[in-house]
């Protein structure tokens, strides 16, 4: 028995079910092992350090609630955890802060605090020629994404996605050199404005899946790694564009996980949260199912 594939991925030997499930099993132990005793978690605790983080709470909680809809054990702790940080105009900070409260289900005691700080963030496109854009371009989407959650976008935005989209390569594709981790945030940015990207992205896009990995970083530099490929794949499912390596990718990103059950930048490399947050979410995507624990309602026969 297999799991069957969203439709964009169309799918010549899907994941087994078996391997699913053993893959499931061991990410639930590891983000349970990542919790620290009095809230929060922690991607290297298990080096006898507790040091729980906005960061890696966001990621944790995200991933659990990604393989199942069981409650999180520990919940009381990690919202007093998340409640305990100020709250800060600082748009990590508070995207962490407001989308870990959602998954641990409860409402912000400091809701209009939030709410003002995140009316108070400015949105800045960068500076698209430079060769780190990564990083700004997803604070400019944590920022956006926050405002509209909140309800306190001005209009703005529409003005952002077109100046985005003009921005954009004659080849298509973000970035320099136009990569697919770029190419990802900036698309991520164009949903939240309301624009539509232009044709020749889902040819950059197409034009880098590879057998083997699913997808290159580059057009002349292949660089497998769980980020690439993960970006490969939300890529395509935000274009609405088949997946030429589909069963490539999705076996890639299990390959990326440990022993421990966390998911590593590559095989064989060291684990943490985000990543395998990640990781799960691209499982999802591919597998098109909110959880991971309905993956078996989509068997197929062998």
């Amino acid at each position: 028995m297999s799991c069957t594939s969203s439709h964009y991925f169309h799918s010549r030997r899907p994941i087994s079910l078996e391997r699913l499930r053993s893959s499931l099993l061991l990410t639930r132990q590891y983000l349970i092992e990542r919790q620290s005793p009095d809230g929060g978690f922690c991607f290297y605790r298990g080096y006898h350090l507790e040091e729980p983080n906005l960061a890696d709470t966001f990621h944790a909680v995200s991933a659990w609630g990604l393989i199942t809809r069981d409650p999180l054990p520990g919940c009381r702790g990690h919202v007093a955890f998340v409640l305990r940080h100020e709250v800060e105009q600082q748009p990590f900070a508070l995207y962490y802060r407001v989308n870990s409260l959602i998954g641990l289900g409860v409402s912000d005691p400091d809701a209009a605090r939030v709410r003002d700080a995140v009316a108070a963030l400015p949105l800045v496109l960068p500076n698209l020629g430079s060769t780190a854009l990564q990083s700004p371009l997803r604070r400019l989407g944590y920022c956006l994404w926050l405002k509209r959650h909140l309800g306190v976008l001005d209009g703005s935005e529409v003005q952002i996605g077109e100046a985005l989209l003009s921005g954009e390569g004659d080849e298509g594709g973000y970035g320099n050199p136009p990569n697919l981790v770029d190419t990802v945030e900036a698309l991520r940015v164009l949903a939240l404005c309301g624009a539509r990207p232009r044709a020749v992205t889902v040819g950059f896009v197409r034009s880098l899946g590879i057998p083997g990995f699913g997808f290159q970083l580059t057009a002349h530099s292949l660089s497998p790694s769980l980020e690439t490929t993960c970006a490969g794949i939300e890529c395509s499912s935000m274009l609405g564009t088949p997946v030429e390596f589909a069963d490539d990718a999705l076996d890639y990103v299990l390959a990326c996980q440990t022993g421990n059950g966390g998911y590593a930048l590559r095989p064989e490399a060291l684990p943490d949260l985000a990543w395998t947050h990640l990781a799960l979410r691209a499982l999802c995507t591919g597998l098109d199912t909110p959880t991971l624990e309905h993956a078996p309602s989509l068997l197929r026969g062998p």
